[in-house]
């Protein structure tokens, strides 16, 4: 029985390069200068989320 080699998922430093990298699943996804730029773009990714939820939620009710 073989197993498959574990892939990577999460925010890694990379020394080599002296920036982080996000990795989904074996594949990188972003890299970013700093970890405060991972956090900033993290915190505008869910307010654009909550926004459209909440203008979901609205259209949803208005057409009740």
């Amino acid at each position: 029985m073989t197993q498959k080699p574990e892939t990577r998922t999460g925010l890694f430093e990379q020394k080599t390069t002296n920036d982080y990298v996000v990795m989904w699943k074996g594949r990188e996804i972003c890299r970013y200068a700093t970890v405060w730029d991972f956090v900033d773009a993290h915190a505008q990714g869910l307010a654009a989320l909550e926004a459209n939820q909440a203008d979901l939620l609205e259209s949803y009710y208005r057409d009740l």
